[in-house]
């Protein structure tokens, strides 16, 4: 039998977001394609680079059915709406993750939040249900990456997993694990989960590779970065 798991097809959750907003949390399905379209343009060009890594004028169909058609188990998305003043349903963000084919205990993940709804606790709420569900379905590590430039990450990164990325002269690449925490584990989620909520932070995908480096102590800008 399997195990309950609390993000099924029928999951629900309403919740009032740091502005009195009230936004409600579910599955995406492939009914979402149009409302995906929409929360798309409404996206700044910057939130779409930040997202995408490139400028991004308009989604194609192809892209539509991917990230609409998931699939729960390999592929789950979650999606926050709202209601708009003639009662239609409005997006306001997306969370999702894909496990890696060659090792399906890992995942990457991409967040991405409406600029009108940044700021509100969106992104941590959508981070922390996101690694819920992960867990539910056996995910024991998310890979990110984000954009370079952004120094508490860089900070929160070496501290966690000394390493020597990859030539890419646009994102940092590392990797979270989801299982009872360390106290560097708890950290760094703690922190990721304060950046999303501040619309500080935007995590994209794929990940790049990198060599593990000996891991050193902390430097003293990590306990300035996770308070």
């Amino acid at each position: 039998m399997q195990p309950y798991r609390r993000f099924h097809d029928q999951y629900r959750e309403r919740l009032s977001l740091a502005d009195g907003t009230w936004a409600e949390l579910r599955l995406v399905k492939p009914e979402d394609a149009a409302l995906l379209r929409e929360g798309f343009e409404r996206l700044s060009p910057r939130s779409r680079f930040q997202r995408f890594l490139s400028a991004k004028p308009r989604l194609t169909e192809a892209e539509v059915r991917y990230l609409t058609r998931v699939d729960g188990e390999r592929h789950l998305a979650l999606g926050a709406v709202t209601r708009g003043p003639e009662g239609r349903e409005v997006g306001l963000g997306v969370a999702r993750f894909i496990r890696l084919e060659h090792a399906p205990e890992v995942a990457e993940v991409a967040i991405t939040v409406a600029d009108d709804a940044q700021g509100k606790g969106l992104g941590r709420v959508l981070l922390e249900r996101l690694v819920e569900a992960a867990r539910e379905r056996g995910v024991e590590r998310f890979e990110l990456r984000v954009l370079a430039g952004n120094m508490p990450m860089y900070r929160l990164v070496q501290a966690f997993a000394p390493c020597e990325p990859e030539q890419d002269d646009e994102s940092l690449c590392f990797s979270l694990p989801l299982a009872a925490p360390t106290r560097g584990g708890y950290d760094v989620l703690r922190s990721l989960l304060a950046l999303a909520a501040q619309g500080a932070l935007t995590l994209i995908g794929p990940t790049c590779r990198w060599r593990m480096l000996p891991r050193a102590a902390p430097p003293a800008a990590y306990e300035e970065a996770v308070r």
